[in-house]
């Protein structure tokens, strides 16, 4: 499985590297953004999770938020640019070492994390693609010819009933509080809701007079692709998709999308790379642990959900 993960992967990329020949290495260079927003917007996007996680950890774990920020960056970095969950593995080990958490309670909080957030993004993926069928911002006779809404509407419902039976069994599914799984959930649907604004705008500030149709349609591209399991590349194939959209939609400003798309993924890596070995130097070398710490929400795991 994973053999056939980067032989897709090495396609995707392929692939990629042949439409952009096309368009003209010199022409993407040229259209590169130059407004200081979009790089703004691209750091406030990147340190958003780690910035997340840390505060949401901080309420079942007994560690300084220095030290949380520095591991979920890191955690980051691993799941982007080495494999997808080598970034949990890595927290995982860092937290039964440093904090001296036992794997199999740590393991258990970070399911739960994983099942709220995994949660979260679907509703928030359901909310973004109704609210832009609901105000045919997508183009979906465009995209996909004649398509029966009734059919995309029902998978909306699914995912609806997906959410309310995780709600309906969270005493079988969750261990950590109930109230604390609700909040979760909560927060995770919001985080999300977040990042799409903030990549409508980060596309906005580059080319202001584009349709917004254009960046809804983007958006549910790039959103669907980044839910799709066992990509080593998504935001590759993101790219892809998108370009293969037809030129009458994209208002003839393609290779201004194409140099934006690929901007952002470069400086992802960047920051991924400059920051992973300083902070894996210097970061723990002090003590991770959080000194008069009062938190109690996960005490004790096997706490009887109450809502």
């Amino acid at each position: 499985m994973t053999g056939l993960r980067y032989v897709i992967g090495a396609g995707v990329v392929g692939y990629l590297l042949y439409s952009l020949s096309s368009i003209g290495w010199g022409n993407l260079l040229r259209e590169m953004p130059q407004t200081p927003w979009f790089y703004v917007i691209i750091v406030a996007m990147y340190f958003l999770l780690p910035v997340f996680e840390t505060l949401v950890y901080r309420f079942v774990i007994a560690a300084k938020r220095r030290a949380l920020l520095s591991v979920f960056i890191r955690k980051k970095v691993l799941n982007m640019d080495l494999m997808g969950y080598s970034g949990e593995v890595f927290f995982l080990f860092w937290a039964k070492e440093k904090l001296g958490i036992a794997r199999s309670k740590m393991l258990r909080i970070m399911i739960d994390m994983g099942i709220t957030s995994s949660m979260g993004g679907l509703t928030a993926s359901g909310l973004l693609l109704g609210f832009l069928l609901f105000f045919d911002v997508l183009p979906l006779d465009l995209l996909v010819g004649d398509t029966d809404r009734t059919l995309i509407l029902g998978v909306l419902l699914i995912a609806a009933v997906i959410a309310i039976a995780g709600y309906q069994f969270r005493h079988t599914i969750f261990k950590l509080p109930g109230k604390t799984i609700i909040g979760l959930y909560g927060a995770h649907v919001g985080r999300f809701m977040i990042v799409y604004i903030l990549q409508i705008a980060q596309w906005w500030v580059v080319l202001p007079d584009v349709s917004f149709v254009v960046w809804g349609t983007m958006l549910a591209i790039w959103t669907v692709t980044n839910r799709l399991p066992f990509l080593v590349t998504r935001d590759l194939v993101a790219i892809a998709l998108i370009l293969e959209l037809p030129s009458d939609l994209l208002g003839g400003v393609e290779t201004a999308i194409a140099s934006m798309l690929l901007t952002r993924v470069a400086a992802d890596r960047i920051l991924g790379f400059s920051l992973f070995l300083p902070l894996s130097l210097f970061s723990d070398s002090k003590s991770a642990r959080a000194e008069g710490w009062t938190g109690n929400e996960a005490t004790d795991m096997n706490e009887t959900n109450h809502v």
